[in-house]
């Protein structure tokens, strides 16, 4: 349903439910240096990302910074996670959009003053056209919050906006 390939999922389901000790996964990621502060991330086989800062921060702005990185996979993570959720009640997906803010005190990171030096204040709006209730919505979307890996593996509150 809604181009998810659930059959691939049963079978994980089926042989991790057969042998326990294949539900832990190793991801890898590699970065190396270019130059400043601009590196490239190596993801599988997929091409290099160049990961760099804006200008204001020393670098060339040739790429997303760790930060953007961080807010993007945390919303792409909570949009597949509301997409799976989504599919496996039966709901149609017609269009689904995530918006993730979240504020950065740069003179922590610049060591003008201590502090939060992580993500502050993070914001997860959801737009989605679907075939549920907004309540149906709120009700999925609050629940793909506690089972997204990366929304786990921040510490911050979460806000989350239903649009």
């Amino acid at each position: 349903m809604n181009g998810i390939q659930f059959e691939a999922v049963e079978q994980t389901v089926k042989a991790i439910s057969e042998d326990p000790s294949l539900k832990m996964r190793d991801w890898h990621a590699k970065i190396n240096w270019e130059t400043g502060v601009k590196n490239t991330l190596q993801i599988r086989d997929f091409a290099p990302m160049v990961v760099d800062e804006p200008a204001p921060l020393g670098g060339t702005d040739e790429g997303a910074n760790p930060v953007e990185m961080l807010i993007g996979a945390a919303g792409s993570c909570f949009a597949i996670t509301f997409e799976v959720l989504s599919s496996q009640q039966g709901i149609e997906l017609e269009s689904v959009e995530v918006n993730v803010e979240a504020g950065l005190n740069a003179a922590v990171f610049l060591g003008l003053e201590e502090g939060d030096g992580g993500v502050l204040n993070p914001t997860i709006n959801l737009t989605a056209k679907t075939s549920a209730t907004k309540e149906q919505v709120e009700e999925i979307a609050k629940v793909a919050l506690q089972k997204s890996p990366v929304l786990n593996s921040m510490k911050a509150a979460l806000n989350l906006k239903v649009n």
